[in-house]
């Protein structure tokens, strides 16, 4: 499987999952003008307006970037969710970020899911990167030890040779 294809694939379950979830959220509650004015989707899921616009526009951009970008989103995404669930996490149950997005545990749950999806689909995009600088670090090593060992092998035969010739005189 080519490596980009994990960051593509984020890209794409992502911003379909937050596209679905920013459109039944505006049928649930499409209220702007209060922030403090929520309603539940699915009974335990607390949106307004504020936060399914911005699903609807975090899963257009991931469905855009998908084919050209897909890397940009999974690490723009990655990092902006998980701040948002960290954030929401710190902040008291039921608080409002930036005045308008609701902190309540399940979407701080789902924030960090996609926030930490975002960031392990970036990474094994890059593992071969991450891999030959890793290994590039290993054949060093591994070149340091096999001079080590010849090393060994010279002194050690050196030892073999003294001895041999003392004990012949």
């Amino acid at each position: 499987m080519e490596r980009i294809s994990y960051a593509r694939l984020y890209a794409t379950v992502a911003g379909t999952v937050l596209l679905l979830l920013g459109f039944a959220g505006l049928l649930a509650n499409s209220e702007f003008r209060t922030p403090e004015l929520t309603s539940d989707l699915l009974g335990f899921y607390t949106v307004n307006g504020w936060a399914s616009s911005l699903h609807v526009v975090a899963g257009l951009i991931g469905l855009f970037l998908a084919r050209p970008l897909p890397r940009l989103y999974a690490i723009l995404a990655g990092v902006a969710f998980t701040v948002l669930a960290v954030w929401g996490f710190l902040a008291a149950d039921g608080t409002q970020l930036f005045g308008a997005l609701p902190a309540m545990r399940w979407v701080n749950v789902l924030n960090l899911l996609l926030g930490l999806g975002g960031l392990a689909a970036y990474a094994a995009s890059r593992w071969d990167r991450i891999k030959a600088s890793v290994g590039g670090l290993g054949a060093r090593f591994d070149a340091r030890m096999e001079r080590r060992r010849q090393k060994r092998r010279r002194r050690h035969v050196r030892k073999r040779r003294a001895a041999a010739g003392s004990g012949r005189s």
